[in-house]
């Protein structure tokens, strides 16, 4: 679904991405793991067209990405949750859902608009509530709703359990899982939280300082000495 070969990405002199590579196939979710820094937030962006790579090469079925605008992308099936979920918070719950579905004008937006509130009833509760006025588990729900608006094929999400309660964060891991094994969404994940992203992921990609440190299936990952060692917070011993 989602191919990265040899991107580099670039902040002035600042080289942000070092020859990453990556893929997502359909149906899957793929964590991306990393301290900060480690460039997770700036792969997010290049996918969704806020940023364009120096070199490499992004395809998402088939497409070119490098060559279009972030609502064409959009457009074509990928949508990206930001980090600290970048709401409009003088609009209401119901006009922050609305602006997801702007791209669209086809017949389910009703059936998605019934969907979101299946997943999320609280927000039905508070359609005419300003979105700043929100709990930060509630602020995530409405991010996460607004994004499925848009229907989309590739969901990205970037830190989705920054600044949330434990408790709200395992909710939230758990809807993921389910989002996933229930309707089929395919999840690139970028997240500091290993323990819970490993739980959930097919497969995983670790970030450092711009590249790809480690890459493979989640489960072998959770094994891995480096990652129980700085992600993991497991103590690994010298043998």
């Amino acid at each position: 679904m989602l191919a990265l070969e040899g991107v580099e990405v670039r902040y002035g002199p600042i080289v942000a991405l070092r020859g990453v590579s990556l893929r997502v196939s359909e149906g899957e979710i793929v964590a991306v793991l990393g301290a900060n820094g480690a460039g997770k937030t700036t792969l997010l962006r290049t996918i969704s067209g806020l940023l364009r790579p120096t070199k490499g090469r992004v395809e998402f079925l088939g497409h070119d990405l490098k060559k279009l605008s972030p609502e064409k992308i959009v457009r074509l099936g990928i949508v990206h949750v930001p980090e600290g979920r970048q709401l409009f918070p003088d609009l209401t719950v119901k006009e922050n859902l609305w602006m997801g579905s702007y791209t669209r004008c086809d017949s389910f937006i009703r059936e998605d608009w019934d969907r979101v509130f299946s997943y999320f009833p609280v927000l039905r509760e508070r359609l005419s509530q300003p979105a700043g006025t929100l709990s930060g588990g509630e602020q995530q729900m409405l991010a996460i709703g607004r994004a499925l608006m848009a229907r989309p094929k590739l969901l990205l999400l970037d830190e989705p359990s920054l600044g949330l309660a434990p408790m709200t964060v395992q909710a939230l891991f758990r809807f993921l899982k389910d989002l996933n094994s229930r309707d089929g969404m395919t999840l690139l994940l970028a997240e500091q939280n290993a323990h819970l992203s490993l739980g959930i992921a097919h497969r995983a990609y670790v970030l450092e300082t711009g590249k790809i440190a480690l890459e493979g299936l989640a489960e072998d990952l959770r094994r891995d000495p480096k990652v129980q060692r700085l992600y993991l917070g497991a103590e690994v011993s010298a043998s």
